[in-house]
């Protein structure tokens, strides 16, 4: 028989409502964890901000209504690429506490032998246990193996040991070890069950419990060879797409151009064939998963060209670089569908914009800004707090640029120290040490920043705030789900206001957020194993 391969774009392994503790340690530390991304209702309950948004509407549990509705372009990639060269493919986009039993429940019924797990929003090596015994519950005979983001950066720190070690107690079948990956995907579902030893990249354990590590060799996929195929999904989806891998900057806070290597665009063309794929299928949006979707500029303005000469035009979202448009390119966005942009700004200071290497200064940004408004496309942006070299003062000129920036919503979140990222290589110009969410510079430390962050979200009150997990897909999803804009800001507000309220019933900063405590995590998964012994 031929090999079923099922894919699990994203396992959500904390339930959407979550009780609180009713005091202690335990509490603080949940509240802590879910500041910005929940809200503590009067029955004590944490509640994910668009499942309290839901319970407000009056809908079912029952019903879909979750950011991660729309389909993350991993799973509809790898499903593509396997159907496309003969492997029968099964694809599940997500599951969460709410949708369990139905998306489980289809699972059982495909009987995979191998199920594909994909780590891009994995976080923890708690949060890929938890996903791995879900998938084990439901089809106990099938072959787990997960890859992508979460597996490969990981790995990279380990040496054979620890990554043979990190497999088992995963409790999973095999890694594939490379930043992309789809090729040693296609080469198991061909060789299954046998030929294990001959794929590249792949670390798996046998059934007497040896683990085995394959050659390594990186793989070099040409990106128009995995074109997306829209035919298994329902009109009216969102879908997320590619048209390029890596990005062109090197930003020193981001780890993605070291990860993914040179930037490969996908000719014009393909990119086109695929929208137009979506369109006949009934797509409603597309979101654009480029990490700079405007560059190179030439290129951008070509495709959206076309776009509107091919009758194209298909509400759409991506991240953008505002410093590269103009009047007339915004106009010509808008009329090929653009509905929103992610704008990654980062900094209102100069001085931390030149230490991030953005190769842009707050000056350009104004004008970027302004053009989209103009156009009625929404802006979102992006500020990282406490990067190296910030100080109270660069801090407050950020706090003054958003409050004058003419941005539609904003959000803010702490510098992140990943190891494998361009600042890591100046961490002694600036007495950087420390790793994730714990960190110290020369000029601020992590809960310093905290402090500055949380003081900063209560005083803004234009922009407005978004969930900074969700950024521009919650106001794109709701958007799809039928609010318009006045709703969405003040569900938004709302939800601001409760957040503040928390944090000021609680005083001082709950922002911080070890990687112990991420580990800590409660899980709806861990309660359902617990009731199962």
């Amino acid at each position: 028989m031929p090999t079923r391969v099922a894919i699990l774009a994203h396992v959500v392994t904390t339930p959407t409502s979550l009780p609180v503790p009713s005091s202690g340690k335990a509490r603080a530390s949940v509240l802590q964890l879910y500041n910005y991304t929940r809200v503590l209702t009067e029955d004590q309950r944490l509640v994910d901000h668009v499942t309290y948004l839901k319970e407000e509407l009056g809908l079912a549990p029952s019903e879909a209504f979750s950011v991660w509705e729309m389909y993350l372009c991993s799973g509809l990639l790898l499903a593509s690429h396997l159907e496309r060269h003969g492997i029968e493919a099964f694809l599940v986009n997500y599951v969460d506490s709410e949708n369990l039993e139905d998306k489980c429940l289809a699972l059982q019924a495909f009987d995979p032998d191998i199920v594909v797990l994909s780590t891009t929003f994995i976080l923890t090596k708690k949060h890929l246990v938890e996903a791995g015994w879900l998938i084990r519950r439901w089809v106990p005979r099938a072959f787990v193996v997960a890859g992508g983001h979460h597996v490969y950066t990981t790995l990279m720190y380990m040496d054979d040991v620890q990554q043979r070690r990190y497999l088992l107690e995963s409790q999973l079948d095999a890694f594939v070890n490379d930043v992309q990956g789809e090729g040693a995907l296609l080469d198991l579902a061909r060789a299954w069950p046998k030929g294990l030893t001959q794929i590249p990249n792949l670390i798996w354990r046998d059934a007497d419990g040896t683990v085995h590590m394959n050659e390594r060799t990186a793989e070099q996929n040409d990106v128009n060879a995995t074109p997306l195929e829209f035919e298994r999904l329902k009109p009216g989806s969102v879908i997320h797409m590619r048209t390029a891998r890596s990005c062109a900057f090197k930003c020193a806070f981001c780890s993605y151009p070291t990860i993914a290597g040179k930037l490969a665009l996908m000719e014009l063309e393909n990119a086109l064939a695929t929208i137009r794929r979506a369109k006949d299928a009934g797509v409603s949006a597309v979101f654009f998963v480029d990490d700079t979707f405007n560059v190179p500029r030439e290129r951008f303005e070509r495709l959206i060209d076309l776009m509107i000469e091919r009758g194209l035009e298909i509400p759409w979202y991506s991240f953008l670089r505002c410093q590269f448009v103009d009047g007339p390119l915004v106009e010509k966005m808008r009329r090929s569908g653009c509905q929103g942009v992610f704008l990654g700004i980062e900094s209102g200071s100069d001085r931390i914009l030149a230490n991030m290497n953005k190769g842009s200064a707050t000056t350009y940004y104004g004008p970027g800004i302004r053009w989209l408004r103009d156009q009625g496309i929404i802006t979102v942006g992006a500020f990282i707090i406490g990067f190296p070299g910030e100080t109270k003062e660069t801090a407050e000129e950020t706090e003054t640029f958003i409050t004058r920036s003419g941005l539609d919503f904003y959000f803010l979140q702490p510098f992140y120290y990943l190891h494998h990222t361009p600042i890591h290589q100046r961490a002694a110009q600036y007495q950087l040490r420390g790793q994730g969410l714990n960190w110290s510079h020369a000029t601020m430390n992590a809960a310093e920043a905290s402090r500055l962050l949380d003081q900063m979200f209560m005083r803004i009150e234009e922009p407005v705030a978004v969930n900074p997990d969700y950024t521009l897909w919650e106001v794109a999803y709701l958007l799809h789900k039928g609010l318009d804009m006045p709703r969405i800001r003040d569900y938004r507000r709302r939800i601001n206001r409760m957040t503040v309220n928390q944090m000021q019933r609680k005083g001082g900063s709950l922002n911080v957020v070890t990687s112990q405590g991420l580990e800590e995590a409660p899980s709806w998964v861990a309660q359902v194993r617990g009731s199962d012994g």
